[in-house]
């Protein structure tokens, strides 16, 4: 089968939804330009370029899918990484929210598994629909397991940053406004193993919610989808 590029197909979002992506794009570009022009920070700015990049994903599916399963992921999977995006970037990292509020990072990765199990549980169906109906529960598993990566694989981009580039995004390096001993950690290195299973930890709880609230979901418009099709 030849490859063809597909037209956008702008109409099948929701005109709510495309306002949002709009709006989250050009906040990107915005951060982009004033981590490069004015902060001279290298690699906010390129945190913002990739960002940047993951909000056109849908987009990409669609015109380059060429017909595959992954034509088939629905834009509110878009819509709800681009509120992961939004809120991480612009408030949790420019607005300062990540150092000004404790909760800020546990609730961002709590979100992030709730979105991750939420779209695993949706891609496992796509995945499988050609086989037949996807068992619930594989499904479910699926979605846990996506998440769970997702961690693993943030936790990693994290790791290997700090060893890098010298960040300190796992918190293993020694701050000097903490006192280690007064909080009951024994040094930095405590404190950023802690802060790191305390995010995978969140990453999970996040995403059982999700993947229990999308089995209710789905279950529900199922159900809602039976009776009106008699």
């Amino acid at each position: 089968m030849q490859y063809k590029i597909k037209k956008y197909p702008i109409k099948s979002v929701p005109k709510v939804q495309l306002a949002f992506w709009i709006v989250t794009r050009i906040s990107l570009i915005g951060c982009m330009i004033y981590s490069f022009a004015f902060e001279h920070d290298l690699i906010m700015g390129f945190e913002s370029f990739f960002c940047l990049v993951f909000t056109h994903l849908w987009d990409m599916f669609q015109v380059f899918g060429n017909g595959s399963f992954i034509e088939e992921v629905q834009p509110i999977s878009q819509t709800m990484l681009n509120i992961i995006i939004f809120v991480g970037i612009v408030f949790g990292s420019y607005v300062g929210f990540f150092d000004k509020t404790l909760w800020f990072d546990d609730f961002m990765h709590c979100l992030t598994g709730f979105v991750c199990a939420t779209f695993g549980y949706d891609f496992a169906v796509i995945l499988q629909r050609k086989k037949g109906e996807c068992s619930v529960i594989l499904a479910a598993i699926f979605g846990i397991m996506f998440t769970m990566t997702i961690a693993s694989g943030w936790e990693m981009y994290e790791f290997i940053m700090d060893r890098l580039y010298d960040t300190n995004l796992q918190l293993a390096k020694p701050i000097e406004t903490i006192n280690y001993i007064q909080l009951g950690y024994q040094d930095a290195g405590d404190y950023g193993l802690i802060d790191t299973m305390t995010d995978i930890s969140m990453n999970a709880i996040g995403g059982i919610i999700g993947m229990i609230y999308i089995i209710i979901y789905r279950k529900k418009h199922k159900i809602s989808s039976d009776k009106s099709s008699k």
